[in-house]
């Protein structure tokens, strides 16, 4: 009798339990997928900054810096006011990111897209002579950068490619375009498709200058990984690290092509390092823009910025000496 009591009560417990269990389940459940819509569906949230309100159409969620190295810092121990509203360090000899503030969070890059550019250039271009190509009236009127080349004559391979990255020449963008692809959409595709085998899941390009388009955009991260695959390629790191480059000008004069870069600094010495190599970018949506590489004389360090205001012009470069200097002479 006690044990067909027992039996019974249990039985009442789980005729009693299991409906509670299903509705608590139902709650639970409700609650996840309430809370996942709100995440998905939430608006962009904008940046309480010069730089940062003028961008429009990505989404950006507000976030601190968040530091990441040998002595796990937190952002409070890091003394850096940057002026660029995205960044990120990379010890290209380690794969360890050092300092990241709003790295993943989508951004215009403007002509940092020209990495890109050059890249594709170098892993598909098949002649050492190129027909320039470019409709230089358009590119005027939309107050793209350009070298100087002249319409239909020829250049070498090399000084195409120096003209896209050191002088950010837009004609020498739209010349390496038509030889490799055939057409500048095809070209695009192959910048896209490219970014899509790296893992810059983040990146996708709409032109190959980086001339402003809302659809045009990438992250820090997804820069710094195009660059780590890039640099291994020793002709592209030539190319990022000169500081001027020679070529006869369609006068049969002798002239040079400068990095915009170095152009912007006194000298690339700093403090327990130096700046080796680097593309700038600048548009209004985009501020000032830079991706470098420094060395400690022991490691190769990335750095990757965006949205920098343009008073001063050299906010960028300001940034990138500021955050070398840090982190390569921290106890």
């Amino acid at each position: 009798m006690v044990q067909d009591m027992r039996k019974l009560r249990r039985k009442k417990e789980r005729r009693f339990l299991t409906p509670l269990l299903f509705i608590l389940n139902l709650f639970l459940w409700g609650s996840a997928i309430h809370l996942w819509m709100q995440d998905v569906d939430a608006p962009p949230q904008t940046v309480n900054s010069p730089a940062a309100a003028t961008v429009v159409g990505i989404p950006e969620v507000t976030s601190p810096a968040t530091v990441y190295n040998f002595t796990t810092l937190t952002y409070e121990d890091v003394d850096l006011h940057l002026q660029s509203n995205h960044a990120l360090l990379v010890n290209l000899d380690t794969g360890e990111i050092l300092f990241d503030q709003r790295g993943r969070e989508r951004a215009y890059p403007a002509s940092v897209t020209k990495i890109m550019t050059v890249l594709v250039g170098l892993e598909h271009a098949h002649s050492e002579e190129l027909v320039v190509y470019a409709d230089f009236d358009a590119l005027l009127q939309e107050n793209a950068a350009i070298v100087g080349f002249t319409f239909g004559e020829t250049r070498s391979l090399s000084e195409v490619l120096h003209a896209t990255m050191l002088s950010s020449g837009a004609d020498a963008t739209t010349t390496l375009a038509y030889h490799v692809a055939g057409s500048y959409p095809a070209f695009v595709d192959l910048m896209n498709e490219t970014a899509q085998r790296l893992g810059m899941h983040d990146t996708h390009f709409m032109n190959a200058s980086g001339l402003h388009h809302y659809n045009h955009y990438t992250t820090a991260y997804d820069i710094a990984i195009l660059l780590e695959y890039a640099l291994d390629h020793m002709y592209f790191k030539e190319i990022f690290t000169r500081q001027s480059y020679p070529f006869i000008n369609s006068e049969g004069y002798e002239q040079f092509m400068y990095s915009t870069m170095f152009l912007s600094m006194t000298t690339p010495l700093f403090n327990g390092g130096e700046i080796l190599g680097g593309k700038t970018g600048y548009t209004t949506p985009a501020g000032l823009c830079l991706a470098s590489i420094a060395t400690n004389g022991t490691n190769e360090f990335a750095l990757i910025t965006f949205g920098a205001p343009p008073s001063g012009h050299v906010g960028h470069i300001s940034d990138a000496f500021a955050v070398y200097e840090y982190f390569f002479n921290m106890e």
